[in-house]
C-alpha cells in the first residue's frame, strides 16, 4: 500500500514527511511503457506533489508539471484530495532515448516546471501557479529552491527510486513563533542544520527499503520525534462518459456526423488511464439529440 506519514520534532518548528509510492506506479506502468528513469522523475514528481497537497488545508488538486524541447516533452503529476494520484509523461518519439546525464535539465533541454494549485468549484479559490526554476541538481534541489524563494520555507528533499518504487524524505522549518525569544531562534536554527545534515545522511538503498519507524531512529535517534497516522495513498484516473462526450463534441456536429460516417466507432482514449470510450453511429446520433435537446 502506498502511504504518506508526517512525523515532527515536539517543541521544534520543524515538520518532515516520508512516502513511499510503488502501487500508484505500477498501476501507471501497466498503461505507459517509459523508460526508468522518466518513471523514477514521475515517481519523484508524485511524491513532491502528494507531500505539497498533505500539507495544505483546501479541496482541490495540486499539481506538478514539465514542459520543454528534450527527449521528454511534458510531464504531469497530480493528488487530488491529498490521495489520489494520476500522471503521465510525453516522449518526444525522435529523441526518446535516454539523454547523457539522465537529469531533470537533460530530459527537459529548455523546458520549465510549474506547481500548480486547483481548487475545487466549491472553495471559490482562485487557481494558482508558481514557476520553478530548474536546479541542475535536480527536482529536490529545484523544489528546494522554490520553497525557499516563493514561500520563504526552507527545506530539504530527499529522494530514492528503486525497482519500481519511490520513496521521499522532506524537511521544513517552520515560521517561530511571535514571542519567540533570541535563544528559542537560535536552538532552532541549530537544530536545522543538525536535523538537515542527519536526514542528508541517509543512503538511498535506506530510503527505499526501512519502514518510516526505523528510519527516523536510524536519523533522528537523539531526538524527540512524532510519527502520525498514515494516509492512504492511490492511483485514480477521472476521466468519465461525460468528459468523453465534451473532448467528441469539440469536433461539432458536422464534423462529428461525416467521422461517424466513415468510421464503424470512434475511439475517445484516456491518456491516464488507457480507458476506451468507443461511439458507433447510433451513439453519436443518440449525443447530438441529447446535447440540441439541452439547448433548448
Amino acid at each position: 500500500m502506498d502511504l504518506l506519514r508526517r512525523f515532527s520534532f515536539p517543541g521544534i518548528p520543524i515538520r518532515g514527511q516520508w512516502i513511499r509510492l510503488e502501487a500508484t506506479l505500477g498501476a501507471i506502468a501497466q498503461y505507459q511503457n517509459y523508460p526508468s528513469d522518466v518513471q523514477a522523475l514521475l515517481g519523484e514528481m508524485f511524491a513532491a506533489v502528494t507531500m505539497v497537497a498533505d500539507n495544505l488545508k483546501f479541496s482541490g488538486a495540486v499539481s506538478l508539471q514539465s514542459q520543454g524541447n528534450g527527449a521528454l516533452v511534458r510531464s504531469l503529476a497530480e493528488c487530488r484530495e491529498q490521495q489520489y494520484l494520476r500522471g503521465i509523461a510525453q516522449l518526444n518519439e525522435e529523441s526518446a532515448s535516454a539523454p547523457a546525464a539522465n537529469t531533470l535539465a537533460d530530459w527537459l533541454g529548455k523546458g520549465q516546471l510549474a506547481l500548480s494549485l486547483l481548487p475545487d468549484k466549491s472553495t471559490r479559490m482562485n487557481p494558482y501557479q508558481g514557476l520553478v526554476a530548474i536546479n541542475p541538481r535536480g527536482l529536490a534541489a529545484s523544489l528546494e529552491d522554490y520553497f525557499q524563494n516563493s514561500e520563504q520555507l526552507q527545506t530539504r528533499l530527499h529522494f530514492a527510486s528503486v525497482d519500481g518504487a519511490t520513496t521521499g524524505l522532506l524537511l521544513q522549518r517552520l515560521p517561530d513563533a511571535p514571542d519567540a525569544s533570541e535563544a528559542t531562534i537560535s536552538q532552532a536554527n541549530e537544530d536545522w542544520i543538525t536535523l538537515t545534515t542527519l536526514a542528508a545522511s541517509v543512503t538511498d538503498e535506506e530510503l527505499a527499503n526501512l519502514p518510516p519507524e526505523q528510519m527516523l531512529v536510524r536519523l533522528f535517534n537523539e531526538y524527540s520525534c512524532e510519527l502520525y497516522t498514515a494516509r492512504a495513498l492511490s492511483f485514480r484516473c477521472t476521466c468519465s462518459a461525460e468528459k468523453s462526450d465534451e473532448t467528441l463534441m469539440v469536433l461539432g456536429r458536422e464534423d462529428l456526423l461525416a467521422l461517424a460516417s466513415e468510421q464503424l466507432e470512434i475511439h475517445v482514449d484516456c491518456e491516464f488511464c488507457g480507458h476506451r470510450y468507443a461511439y458507433d453511429q447510433t451513439a453519436v446520433h443518440a449525443l447530438l439529440a441529447k446535447r440540441a435537446a439541452a439547448l433548448h
